[in-house]
């Protein structure tokens, strides 16, 4: 790299830290306690976990081997443009964002299908141990419709980027930035009504008598809320959980119908406590910004490593020649963000836990029902063949809650310590 692309990659970098740090400071989680972790044999039982870490240790071995998959792909992608760079240009006719358009999808199909015997042996693994409900060509339905979710997203982002490579050579990673920040904030805001309905059912909660109690933990935690949905889970899995997504009118609270089906009503009052916290606390808008944020770091570092590989200037000719050009650079971008997202996954699910971890601490503060929460992950590894507690380096960088075990350790730092105004 030239002194220009590394001083540009090194304010690229330190960006990223900064970044980091305002969010550290306004962002992430403040006043929960650290709490012990109380010994695993405490609340389970080394025999009853046994078929649990059989099949946990397939999925982790299955997690593991595809986390390279996606950039290898993209960087194999990157490498190879000189071959096919040409024919597809021609192919658009010289207009880079058609080329745009057929490189997002191409590489999104690519990734996928380079995925596909990780994702089909990790789902026969689930059906093996009877986590998995979901029949084959119902799994096959859902991941040809992600596919094409996820292809058109992929062309539309990298239409956007082609025009901005073609027209603005030397700001086109700032453009860039501030339409992958946009389209991170439209996409949490639509993917509930657009993108979920196309993979799950939902209704909403018809137990009138629970429903008042959920609408009441609503109003104890601050939050605005007038209903509560429950989706079909039991149609693909066995395992309960809960979630909230969405910002402003479109976000809800949906349970599992697993939820409901195995879980008394304390427990599940204790995960809706839990979600509802999640919005209280604002954490899907503070994720949201966290991507949209780190935005302006990541593409300052493509437009790094695109200028030390192609120069900086301008395609010399429009169309064909400047289209290659164009394709080429589409191409490193594209790797430098797939590698760059896999290596701040751990980040990510850093993030993550601390949020998990102000939503516990909030739900116990709000039901004050302690014993509850300890059921309720006990329940969680039982149902969903877990482990309470997940090797290290697999929970550091997997890891997007807290170890069962763990969160077992705060219920009882509550039962210890109850809440004064409560």
């Amino acid at each position: 790299m030239d002194r220009r692309a590394l001083g540009i990659a090194g304010v690229a970098v330190a960006g990223a830290a900064g970044v980091t740090a305002l969010l550290r400071w306004k962002l992430w989680s403040h006043g929960v306690p650290s709490a012990p972790t109380p010994p695993v044999g405490d609340y389970f039982d080394p025999g009853e976990l046994a078929r649990n870490r059989q099949y946990r240790r397939g999925v982790w071995a299955m997690a593991v081997a595809a986390v390279p998959i996606a950039p290898a792909v993209a960087l194999a992608v990157a490498g190879t443009s000189g071959r096919w760079g040409g024919p597809l240009a021609r192919l658009a006719r010289g207009r880079a964002w058609r080329a745009g358009l057929l490189f997002g999808a191409g590489l999104s199909v690519a990734e996928t299908l380079a995925g596909l015997p990780v994702g089909a042996a990790r789902y026969g693994w689930g059906r093996e141990y009877g986590i998995v409900t979901q029949n084959p060509p119902a799994w096959l339905l859902d991941v040809a419709k992600g596919t094409a979710v996820e292809a058109v997203i992929s062309a539309g982002v990298a239409c956007g980027a082609a025009v901005l490579i073609a027209r603005a050579p030397r700001l086109w990673w700032a453009g860039l930035a501030c339409g992958v920040a946009g389209f991170v904030y439209l996409s949490t805001l639509l993917a509930p009504v657009v993108i979920d309905p196309l993979f799950q059912r939902t209704r909403p909660l018809d137990d009138p008598v629970l429903s008042r109690q959920i609408l009441d933990l609503a109003r104890r935690e601050g939050v605005p809320a007038d209903r509560v949905l429950v989706n079909d889970a039991s149609r693909r899995t066995v395992a309960a959980n809960a979630y909230v997504s969405g910002l402003g009118a479109s976000r809800r609270i949906v349970l599992y119908d697993t939820l409901l089906r195995d879980f008394p009503r304390d427990e599940v009052l204790a995960v809706v406590a839990h979600e509802l916290a999640h919005v209280k606390h604002r954490h899907v808008l503070k994720g949201t910004t966290t991507g949209a944020l780190m935005a302006i770091p990541g593409c300052l570092l493509c437009f790094a490593l695109v200028g030390a590989r192609t120069g900086w200037g301008r395609a010399a000719t429009p169309g064909g020649a400047g289209t290659r050009l164009v394709v080429r650079r589409l191409a490193i971008v594209a790797a430098t963000a797939s590698v760059a997202g896999t290596l701040a996954t751990p980040f990510a699910n850093y993030v993550s836990r601390t949020y998990e971890r102000e939503a516990d601490w909030t739900a116990l503060r709000t039901t004050h029902d302690p014993s509850a929460q300890v059921r309720l992950f006990q329940g969680f590894v039982r149902t969903a063949l877990g482990m309470p507690d997940t090797p290290r380096a697999l929970q550091l960088w997997f890891g997007t809650h807290p170890e069962p075990i763990e969160r077992i350790g705060m219920a009882e730092y509550a039962a210890r310590h109850p809440d004064p105004a409560g």
